[in-house]
């Protein structure tokens, strides 16, 4: 680890330590010993700092249930996808798979118990065996509703339902020269492996999506505000689009684990803000300012037990950075701001055991895997 990594490590530690005694604090006040052992045998793993090259760009961090294993989704050798699984205790690349060519708009997402894979690609959608990293299904996305001559819209984000049952696909509308249809947002069958109904909302550039815990609800970003659309069915409805955030640049949402809030944080000229949302309503309860000016935003990840919104933000003079925001007070907690050692980043995930952070991004010419304890 560089010099620069290990002072980051000192000065936010604290968050680290915070969550080690507030656990420590509920074993001793919940049980025996048997017990506590019990739970912490249980209890996700922690990552090993480090920096791993995975590839050269777009890469993208996804971490198993137990936090034992990081997959990264990478443009790789030959500008083929690059699917990699790494040892998060040992820091080492244990097996990787070479998907088709790279395409502009490559997405990807994990299933809730770690087992399947999605990528997004182009205008396919892979499904991987995590296990084995092996491709178990590449489906052709249905075309797009679109005029003759019109290109098919970026894929901009997946999600899979909370039950696994469905992977939903978020897809810019169609473009042609300086004009631009509705996006849409499209149902895979994950038994089916077959895509099954789309819906389009009412915005031509969408952003990424968010499943409310424990519901059918899915939360699509847009430049026209936040949609909600229902999962219930076989094909997605819309339900709406959230009041108050039209035209806010709401690219990016991000639940609560109790799904009480949703997080909408803007990207574009407005960046630097955020809206919280009550999905009771579709409403929206505060308007928070993060970075006083412009600030390229993204990546917003919720930790597993509620009280922190971390976000990366782009520094091209300084370089990037990790924002940690008290999601009860909507306020920077500046003791926990992480400089990583990427020149540039390109995706964050905060790891189950609620302090690893896993940041993709690129030193120099190397695709790169950074883990922090934070």
């Amino acid at each position: 680890m560089t010099a620069k990594t290990s002072m980051r490590s000192i000065s936010t530690y604290t968050r680290a330590t915070a969550v080690a005694a507030a656990a420590a604090a509920v074993l001793a006040l919940t049980g025996t010993a048997a017990q506590a052992a019990d739970q912490s045998a249980a209890a996700p793993v922690s990552g090993t700092e480090g920096i791993i090259t995975v590839g050269h760009n777009q890469a993208q961090p996804l971490v198993s249930p137990d936090g034992t294993t990081a997959y990264v989704v990478v443009s790789g050798t030959g500008n083929t996808v690059q699917v990699k699984a790494v040892d998060t205790q040992s820091d080492a690349v244990t097996r990787q798979a070479t998907l088709d060519t790279a395409q502009l708009g490559l997405v990807a997402a994990l299933s809730a118990d770690g087992t399947r894979l999605y990528v997004a690609n182009g205008q396919q959608l892979v499904v991987l065996d995590t296990a084995t990293l092996t491709v178990l299904t590449t489906t052709a996305l249905p075309d797009q509703p679109r005029q003759a001559g019109w290109n098919p819209g970026l894929l901009t984000g997946l999600t899979v339902s909370p039950d696994g049952a469905t992977a939903y696909v978020v897809q810019n509308g169609p473009t042609a020269y300086r004009q631009y249809g509705q996006g849409r947002v499209v149902a895979f069958s994950t038994a089916q492996h077959a895509f099954t109904g789309s819906v389009q909302v009412p915005t031509s550039f969408t952003g990424t999506a968010a499943f409310r815990p424990g519901g059918h609800d899915l939360y699509v970003g847009g430049d026209a505000g936040v949609f909600h659309v229902g999962t219930a069915g076989t094909a997605p409805t819309l339900v709406g689009t959230v009041g108050g955030t039209a035209g806010a640049l709401d690219y990016h949402p991000v639940f609560t684990p109790d799904g009480t809030r949703l997080f909408a944080v803007a990207s574009g000229y407005k960046g630097g803000q955020a809206d919280v949302i009550d999905p009771a309503g579709d409403t929206v309860t505060r308007h928070l300012t993060l970075v006083n000016g412009f600030a390229d935003l993204g990546d917003p990840q919720i930790s597993p037990d509620g009280t922190r919104l971390y976000l990366t933000k782009a520094d091209y003079s300084n370089g990037p950075s990790v924002l940690s925001v008290d999601t009860a007070s909507g306020s920077l907690v500046a003791a926990e701001t992480v400089s990583p050692d990427e020149d540039q980043l390109d995706g964050l995930a905060v790891g189950p055991d609620g302090h690893t952070l896993y940041l993709t991004g690129s030193i120099g010419s190397n695709g790169t895997l950074q883990i922090i304890a934070n």
